[in-house]
């Protein structure tokens, strides 16, 4: 019986630091000790790593965006299209995450799949989206990407490497979002 409860206890105590220690942000995502906020998010970790492709287009004032001249950011890469639900889901809290993060070396690029500017002007206006939004006009960079469905977001680190893959929507303004990308943005930029 003294067992169980010597057992018990250190069981419980341990819960409670670990909780102590994930809610007090104490983990480092590169960390052997993360909390693995990739996994939270259902986040696929790439765990070799190679180069994200490269690419230019046109947001919607018609300024070229190259993907090459945002080394030293962490990209947010967003798939997605106005008729998609799930896109149109997740959006809100995709705003909130850009906001939070817009001063921190931190870039959201939304991608969007195809339409035409007029109609993806009207959703962002609609949807108060402040975000920079891309036009993939004949899907060659989400064919680069591998996007088979949407939304799909990928995640970029400082030198240009992909680090992380989500398919489907995802609430990018909880706490497990704010953490990842907090920790991602908080290590150093690399030396010119």
């Amino acid at each position: 019986m003294k067992k169980i409860i010597i057992i018990t206890v250190i069981f419980v105590l341990t819960m409670s630091l670990v909780s102590l220690l994930i809610k007090n942000n104490t983990f480092s995502v590169n960390g052997a000790d993360n909390a693995d906020y990739f996994d939270g998010l259902g986040i696929h970790r790439f765990e070799d790593k190679f180069k994200a492709p490269e690419f230019s287009l046109k947001n919607l004032k018609g300024e070229v965006v190259n993907l090459e001249n945002l080394k030293g950011k962490i990209v947010f890469l967003n798939f997605w299209a106005t008729w998609c639900p799930a896109c149109r889901d997740e959006m809100p809290s995709m705003e909130k995450l850009y906001t939070k993060f817009k001063d921190k070396d931190f870039i959201m690029l939304a991608v969007n799949l195809r339409e035409k500017p007029k109609t993806v002007r009207s959703f962002k206006e609609e949807y108060r989206l402040n975000f920079p939004i891309l036009l993939d006009t004949d899907g060659s960079v989400s064919y680069r990407y591998g996007v088979r469905s949407i939304p799909a977001t990928f995640l970029i680190d400082r030198e240009g490497h992909l680090i992380g893959r989500a398919v489907g929507a995802r609430d990018w303004a909880s706490d497990l979002a704010f953490n990842l990308i907090n920790q991602l943005t908080s290590q150093p930029a690399l030396a010119n």
